[in-house]
C-alpha cells in the first residue's frame, strides 16, 4: 500500500516536471523527470547493528590501553577497531557513530603519531 503511494507520487512529480512545472517537489523536496514503471523490485530494509559495541580500549590520544591502563608502544585504534561512543549495550548505539569515530579517531590518532615522529628527530 505505501509502496504503491509512493510510486504514485513519483509518477505524478515526473508528469509535472514534463508540464515543465519544476516546482514540483516531494516532501523531502526531491523532484522527478521520469516516470517509474514496471516491473519494479523492491526490499525491506530495517535498522539492525551491524558492528561490534566495544573494541581496544584507547586513550584521548587513541593509544591502546593494556588492562593495567598503560599504553602499548607505537599502537593506535580508531573506528570499529577501537572502544566506541556508544557504549557497550545495543540501546546505545546512534546511528553516524561508527562513522564518526571512524574520521575522527582517525584524525586524533594521526596527529598524536606526527607528534610522537617529531619528538624523535
Amino acid at each position: 500500500m505505501a509502496l504503491d503511494k509512493t510510486l504514485a507520487e513519483v509518477n505524478r512529480l515526473a508528469d509535472a516536471s514534463a508540464q515543465e512545472m519544476p516546482d514540483a517537489k516531494d516532501t523531502w523536496g526531491r523532484s522527478f523527470k521520469r516516470r517509474l514503471e514496471a516491473p519494479f523490485h523492491a526490499i525491506k530494509v530495517t535498522g539492525a547493528l551491524f558492528h561490534t559495541q566495544g573494541g581496544l580500549n584507547i586513550n584521548a590520544q587513541c593509544q591502546v590501553l593494556k588492562p593495567d591502563g598503560k599504553t602499548l608502544p607505537n599502537l593506535y585504534a580508531a573506528g570499529g577497531a577501537a572502544r566506541g561512543v556508544s557504549g557497550a549495550e545495543v540501546w546505545g548505539y546512534l546511528s553516524g557513530n561508527g562513522l564518526l569515530s571512524a574520521i575522527a579517531g582517525g584524525h586524533i590518532a594521526a596527529q598524536a603519531v606526527a607528534q610522537k615522529l617529531g619528538e624523535n628527530t
